[in-house]
């Protein structure tokens, strides 16, 4: 049984941008400044390098700058990667995966894939392919930053490209490092204090979080740091002593509709918080009047939470980034292959992010019945966190229902699930033998399946997970009626008793085991 995104809460946390996307908004116009932009597509002196002398060092410089600029085809470039290739042990692992994503020509290939391709189906692995693509791009950028670092080391910007960069492949640690280089640097620089914040939310040190922003100085002054320092103490659980503040700031004239945005969703969070309905429309309608991509999210996710609160997003069509949003707006309207196509580009733009990967695989597994997306999809999670076994009992559930049992298997027997089943994960735990319960079924072990699933009904109940026991029980039925001959109909008088946390879900759970027992009428 998967384990999919809970969609109860979402904070105003900054989105941590590139410095090139950065640098196309407004994010930093209240400093007065604009950003020059950072140049990776200067190779042509990186091929002079290496025509002069062929040594790693000088091949990598090229072959990144190569990549991360998108001229691999160049005949220099591509001897540039053989070199390194036939030079392995001088290479590090990152640039060595570089350079055979030049020399490798063949493409993803994604299992029990249409031989003739609809619009949907043909975009939606253009997109999954890209976000492989892009990952190579994200080693070059590291690259070509390392480089850049050696000559300039003094330079704060680099130094959180660099930990973005890692933090997107899922080592932490490095980036960690690398950030906190950029906030000795610039302690003071939004770009660096909103990123910094956001990635050690991202990184559970909450605490570290919060005393970057306050350091910086400018909490009170600044209304996208101020929204960043409430919007942490709102993951805190706590109410900042800020709010107050940021409220005359808004109302006060000062600061354009665009900048008090994010500060005015970060105080409307609050309010609906503590149930102050008429202080959140207000913050609310204030924020709408020019928002950003996040801004836009925020306020879809408010807007149907509550029906007071009125949001067209038809009027924002030309936002940029607004994948967020346009992935919630379709879910919630049923129309789940542009959320999937849409969940994608938000995963595009924030690889680090969980929440889009989760979104995806909901969607693709259990509205679309597409396991091949949804398994390439929460292989990305598995990227930025090889011991996420959430994201490894996803990848056996959305296998174990496309019967590929010999892979689900595989997976889960990276995991002890008596084990697990003594962490405070217990939602995690009981989806991971009821997943352990399907392969069973599947395998025809009816008796040892059953075991499984009425375990972890069980263990639900007992900490008092009524949803998490009616979604169990839902799949169990569907597994019953799929796999056992002469089922007893009786089960089916439970269906319209059991209810999970999403009524969606139940209701598609419902289809799935009717549709199960009219292949078996059928026969």
């Amino acid at each position: 049984m998967a384990n999919f995104f809970d969609d109860g809460k979402r904070n105003m946390l900054p989105l941590w941008r590139s410095y090139d996307d950065i640098g196309l908004t407004r994010e930093m116009d209240y400093s007065g400044r604009k950003l020059l932009p950072m140049r990776f597509d200067l190779y042509d002196s990186f091929i002079e390098a290496w025509k002069a002398k062929h040594t790693v060092v000088t091949a990598a410089d090229l072959v990144n700058a190569a990549v991360a600029s998108g001229n691999t085809h160049c005949v220099e470039v591509m001897n540039a990667a053989d070199y390194m290739l036939n030079n392995a042990e001088q290479c590090t692992n990152l640039a060595l995966e570089v350079a055979r994503s030049i020399t490798n020509t063949s493409q993803l290939i994604l299992p029990n894939s249409f031989s003739k391709l609809t619009k949907f189906e043909d975009v939606a692995k253009n997109l999954i392919r890209g976000l492989v693509e892009q990952e190579q791009m994200t080693k070059a950028r590291i690259g070509i930053l390392r480089r850049q670092l050696r000559e300039h080391c003094y330079d704060p910007v680099a130094y959180c490209e660099l930990a973005r960069c890692y933090a997107n492949l899922g080592m932490n640690d490095k980036a960690e490092t690398y950030m906190k280089y950029a906030i000795n640097l610039a302690p003071t620089s939004r770009f660096v204090v909103r990123n910094a914040a956001r990635f050690f939310v991202h990184n559970g040190d909450l605490d570290k979080a919060k005393s970057v922003l306050l350091k910086s100085g400018r909490v009170k002054t600044d209304p996208w740091i101020m929204s960043a320092e409430i919007a942490v103490e709102s993951v805190m659980e706590r109410a900042s002593r800020y709010v107050k503040e940021g409220r005359q700031m808004v109302f006060s004239g000062n600061v354009s509709a665009f900048s008090s945005s994010e500060l005015c969703f970060a105080i409307c969070k609050v309010d609906l918080d503590y149930g102050k309905r008429k202080d959140s429309r207000k913050m609310f309608e204030k924020g709408i009047i020019e928002p950003n991509d996040n801004c836009l999210a925020q306020a879809e996710f408010f807007a149907k939470r509550d029906s007071n609160l009125q949001l067209d997003l038809s009027a924002y069509s030309r936002l940029p980034h607004k994948h967020e949003a346009d992935t919630r707006k379709a879910y919630v309207t049923g129309k789940y292959e542009d959320a999937f196509i849409s969940s994608l580009k938000w995963m595009r733009d924030y690889r680090f992010e969980q929440r889009p990967i989760a979104f995806a695989f909901d969607i693709s597994c259990i509205y679309l019945k597409r396991y091949d997306f949804a398994i390439e999809v929460e292989k990305k999670a598995l990227t930025l966190n090889p011991r996420n076994h959430t994201a490894v009992n996803n990848l056996a559930y959305a296998m174990g229902l496309s019967d590929r049992l010999d892979e689900a298997e595989a997976y889960l027997s990276t995991i002890n699930y008596q084990k697990y089943l003594n962490n405070k994960d217990t939602t995690g735990a009981i989806c991971l033998v009821a997943t352990c319960g399907l392969l069973e079924y599947r395998k025809g072990n009816i008796d040892e399946g059953r075991k499984m699933y009425n375990m972890a009904i069980q263990a639900a109940k007992k900490h008092k997970e009524n949803g998490l026991a009616a979604k169990a029980r839902l799949n169990m039925i569907r597994e019953e009626v799929r796999n056992v001959r002469d089922y007893d109909t009786n089960i089916l008088n439970e269906l319209d008793s059991l209810e999970t946390n999403d009524i969606r879900e139940t209701e598609q759970l419902r289809k799935d085991i009717l549709e199960e027992v009219k292949k078996k009428t059928q026969v």
